[in-house]
């Protein structure tokens, strides 16, 4: 999965050679690719590394609407047994970010967790929120956040997004 990160990473880098789209302007398409920081509040609990992908539409005034999917996988060991989790998350936010170079952002909407192990899977839906902040490049975005997702889950995100 790392590898898979780095390589779209790599072929997000030659867009910053072009990047003649003014970074105030914060209309059009944006898609891109973050690497997830996954915290679970759970004794034994190793926290987890994973993959996400975002798509989101801005308008100028800097509000929009993003659709994300992430996956992290992680550990539980309780009394020596350990269990295997995966975490999947897909979200519908509305968000704002601010028309400068660095700017902030702010976002929140419905969010659909999936927690799977060995002995059983556990699905819900709730509200979730993040809180973030970035600097564009014009074509590319470079962004750092932390994401509510559940009571026992925060998420800390670095994403490469695309303007088109």
């Amino acid at each position: 999965m790392k590898l898979t990160l780095v390589s779209a990473l790599l072929l997000c880098m030659p867009a910053l050679a072009f990047a003649e789209k003014s970074a105030v302007n914060k209309a059009g398409l944006y898609l891109g690719v973050k690497g997830i920081y996954t915290q679970l509040k759970i004794d034994g609990a190793d926290n987890s590394g994973g993959a996400g992908i975002v798509v989101a539409d801005h308008y100028a005034n800097g509000f929009g609407m993003e659709a994300e999917v992430t996956r992290s996988k992680s550990d539980v060991n309780l009394l020596d047994i350990v269990n295997d989790y995966t975490i999947d998350t897909a979200g519908l936010y509305g968000v704002y970010r601010s028309n400068t170079t660095l700017y902030f952002k702010v976002r929140g909407g419905l969010v659909w967790k999936r927690l799977d192990s060995a002995a059983k899977a556990v699905t819900k839906s709730a509200f979730g929120g993040g809180i973030g902040g970035g600097y564009d490049f014009g074509r590319v975005l470079l962004e750092a956040e932390y994401q509510y997702v559940d009571k026992d889950i925060d998420q800390f995100s670095v994403s490469v997004i695309g303007k088109f």
